[in-house]
C-alpha cells in the first residue's frame, strides 16, 4: 500500500512538472502597442490580450472578436482622463491572429491613427446637405469606431467648421451619428 501511495504521488508530482513545463512553453502571444486590448477566440472563450504582457496561448490561429485602445489625456475641465476607442469591423491584419512557438507572436496595431473624411452632397426635398464622414484607421489597416469614449462617459460629439480660403468661417455644426 505504501509503494502504492509513493508511485501515486510521484505520477502527480510528475504530471503536474509537464503541465507547468507545457504552459511555459506554450506558444505565447504579445501586444506590443500600449494601451490597446485585443478579445480573441480561444476555443470557444473570448479571452482578453493586455497590451506588453506575453500570453500563452499554445499553436493556433485565432480569430478577433473586438479591440479597444485606450489613451491617457485629460477632460475638458484638465483633470486626468483615459480615453477609450473600440474597434469595428474591418479589422484589418487583426481579423486572424497565427501564433506559433516557440517564437513570441507580437501585434502591433493602432497609433498612428489615419482619419479620413470622405465627403458628398445629397439632396432631400430641394435641400442640399454636405455629408462629411469619419473614420480612425490604425496601422495594421483596422477600424475604430467614431463614437470617443472618456471613461465609460461617451465624449461628445467632434464639431466642424467649413472655411474659405481667406479663413472666414462660412458654417459649423457638429457630426451627428447614424
Amino acid at each position: 500500500m505504501k509503494r502504492l501511495l509513493i508511485l501515486i504521488g510521484a505520477g502527480i508530482l510528475l504530471g503536474g512538472t509537464l503541465v507547468a513545463w507545457a504552459a511555459t512553453d506554450a506558444a505565447k502571444l504579445k501586444v506590443t502597442t500600449p494601451g490597446l486590448v485585443i478579445q480573441v477566440d480561444v476555443g470557444g472563450r473570448k479571452v482578453a490580450i493586455p497590451p506588453l504582457k506575453e500570453v500563452p496561448v499554445g499553436e493556433r490561429t485565432l480569430e478577433t472578436k473586438g479591440y479597444q485602445l485606450h489613451g491617457q489625456g485629460k477632460d475638458t475641465k484638465g483633470r486626468p482622463a483615459i480615453w477609450r476607442l473600440d474597434g469595428r469591423k474591418p479589422f484589418g491584419d487583426l481579423e486572424k491572429i497565427t501564433v506559433s512557438g516557440p517564437d513570441v507572436t507580437t501585434v502591433e496595431a493602432g497609433a498612428p491613427l489615419t482619419v479620413m473624411t470622405p465627403t458628398g452632397i445629397s439632396v432631400k426635398n430641394g435641400k442640399k446637405t454636405l455629408n462629411v464622414g469619419l473614420y480612425f484607421i490604425g496601422k495594421a489597416k483596422e477600424h475604430y469606431s467614431t463614437v470617443v469614449y472618456m471613461g465609460r462617459i461617451r465624449a461628445a460629439s467632434p464639431k466642424i467648421a467649413i472655411l474659405d480660403e481667406s479663413g472666414k468661417v462660412l458654417n459649423t455644426a457638429s457630426y451627428e451619428y447614424g
